[in-house]
């Protein structure tokens, strides 16, 4: 009779359906959300994040995802055509506005009937700032989460993906990558805390994009410099996410190390545009002729980076991205060529994508220019 009823209880627990429950998280912003869980329905503010979501649930990043601010095309096209070919259903996802906070219709999101908002801490979309737009969708029943790989990514990274494993379910895969991500700073962290110099490092943004010359300083990229053993030469006269310094700072400062970040295309490259490129379909020799052909200016060829081979390029978006361990090893291996020749952060991008992600790398997102 026992045996009987013990059957019983496993088979009741077996058909009663997962019963919706509440779970309390502190964000990235320090605000305690309590969110009703399983989510089955949830929005996004760019669509950058959806290699996040495929990252915690290969099997279909796209679940329960029923509108989002941009789409994943503004910032990786190749990859969107690649999840609309993996997860049709992604071509169904809801927009509700353009590339900034001011683009955002909240009615077309409590439209969406979410129960969950992710916005980040800092990137295009609604922020903490936005209290009328937050106020009306708590008020509508939805819970607002927000997490952070721009702002503070060092601190941030690793506990935006633990938070969000935990709340879509995914603490599993949360802890692989976490663990994947921090034994590679770890060895970072041991060789630089040997070195003796600390060579002087400029980090522009959007090279060929933008006029020059802006430096990412205490915010995206700027703080992987200190990491990585290097000065960061605009964190001193411009401490802030970033700061635009005259042509004459540059020549006159003359770093060791000069990075930029690549935001240009590969049909940007082809059509003989400006902005130096990085990115899917690019092959390594565009990459390097893209940042050859920023770099002869003048006023940078004068420079001992460029002259000496020390100028580099990577992907503008890892400035707001999970995968940012790849640009930390980048900053590292360029700062510190003589104990980190054996790490290659292209190849560290592409073993994300083979155990984590449901997609293919394709492209180049790193370059250097030839020595002399």
């Amino acid at each position: 009779m026992l045996k009987l009823l013990a059957w019983l209880g496993l088979f009741l627990l077996a058909v009663t359906p997962v019963r919706a429950a509440p779970l309390e998280v502190t964000d990235l912003a320090g605000r305690t959300v309590t969110i009703q869980t399983p989510v089955e329905r949830f929005v996004i503010s760019e669509g950058r994040y959806i290699p996040l979501l495929a990252l915690l649930r290969p099997d279909n990043p796209v679940a329960g995802l029923v509108g989002m601010m941009s789409p994943l095309a503004l910032t990786e096209p190749a990859l969107q055509e690649q999840l609309y070919e993996k997860f049709p259903q992604a071509r169904d996802i809801a927009l509700f506005g353009g590339t900034s906070a001011e683009s955002v219709s909240v009615e077309k999101i409590i439209d969406l009937r979410p129960q969950l908002a992710i916005f980040g801490l800092g990137d295009h979309g609604p922020g903490t700032k936005n209290a009328e737009l937050l106020r009306q969708l708590e008020a509508s029943g939805t819970s607002i989460l927000f997490i952070d790989f721009r702002m503070d990514p060092l601190n941030n990274t690793l506990p935006s993906v633990e938070l969000l494993g935990r709340v879509l379910g995914a603490e599993d895969r949360a802890a692989d990558y976490i663990s994947f991500y921090r034994d590679r700073l770890d060895r970072i962290r041991q060789r630089i805390a040997a070195v003796a110099t600390r060579p002087r490092v400029f980090v522009q943004a959007h090279p060929g994009r933008f006029p020059c010359c802006w430096g990412m300083a205490d915010g995206m990229l700027g703080p992987f410099v200190g990491l990585a053993g290097g000065l960061n030469i605009a964190d001193a006269v411009a401490p802030g996410p970033v700061a635009q310094h005259t042509e004459e700072f540059l020549l006159a400062e003359n770093p060791d190390v000069w990075i930029g970040t690549a935001s240009g295309t590969a049909a940007d490259h082809h059509a003989g545009k400006t902005p130096v490129a990085l990115g899917a379909d690019v092959t390594p020799e565009m990459a390097v002729e893209s940042l050859k052909r920023y770099l002869d200016q003048p006023s940078f060829a004068a420079m001992d980076a460029v002259r000496q081979g020390r100028a580099h390029s990577l992907w503008h978006n890892f400035y707001n991205s999970p995968f940012n361990i790849a640009a930390v090893e980048a900053f590292a291996r360029w700062i510190h060529p003589e104990i980190f020749a054996d790490t290659d952060p292209q190849e560290t991008l592409a073993e994300i994508y083979r155990r984590y992600l449901p997609f293919t790398l394709r492209g180049t997102y790193f370059a250097t220019v030839p020595h002399g």
